[in-house]
């Protein structure tokens, strides 16, 4: 039986001059994260909003386009990647449909979260904070939990499957 998905975008095309490329999928990025936020189990989903020295976009958005090949804190561009970056958002505010498995680990101090699409090899990966309360001119915020978006990719192996499954059997909720 196969499961349908009409909410599942199709993917962005990574061909093309690299600089159009990036500003291409960054207009998918601005949409999904900064026009239309998404939530996740009623937190306000957050990602890493630095603009590093010489760069041009945030690095919430980088880790959803490259992957970390290097030990010297280098990305590297990542076409499987990047193409998918219009699922990113569907899947976070659909993360309770049958065709996906959304669960949470206790991984070092953190409690990460998964969010998995198993038949198509996604997967989006937060980290549950918890916001003390606080006053910011003038406004009381209260604590509230977020979801911090930590990446987002397409599993591209046996071994990458194998390890998700082990995080799913091992999954606190």
């Amino acid at each position: 039986m196969s499961i349908s998905l009409e909410w599942l975008p199709h993917i962005a095309s990574v061909e093309g001059e690299f600089a159009k490329v990036i500003a291409g999928l960054y207009n998918i990025f601005h949409r999904d994260f900064l026009e239309n936020k998404p939530k996740l189990d009623s937190m306000d989903v957050w990602y890493d909003r630095e603009v590093k020295p010489g760069e041009t976009y945030e690095e919430g958005f980088w880790h959803l386009i490259t992957r970390d090949f290097a030990q010297d804190d280098s990305r590297t561009f990542d076409p499987k990647r990047a193409e998918r970056l219009p699922w990113c958002s569907p899947v976070i505010n659909h993360f309770k449909h049958v065709a996906v498995k959304y669960w949470t680990c206790k991984e070092k101090s953190e409690h990460v979260c998964y969010i998995w699409l198993e038949g198509h090899d996604y997967v989006v990966i937060f980290e549950k904070k918890t916001l003390k309360a606080k006053v910011v001119n003038g406004v009381e915020l209260k604590e509230r939990k977020i979801a911090f978006l930590k990446t987002a990719y397409y599993l591209d192996g046996k071994s990458k499957r194998r390890s998700l499954s082990k995080k799913y059997e091992r999954r606190i909720a």
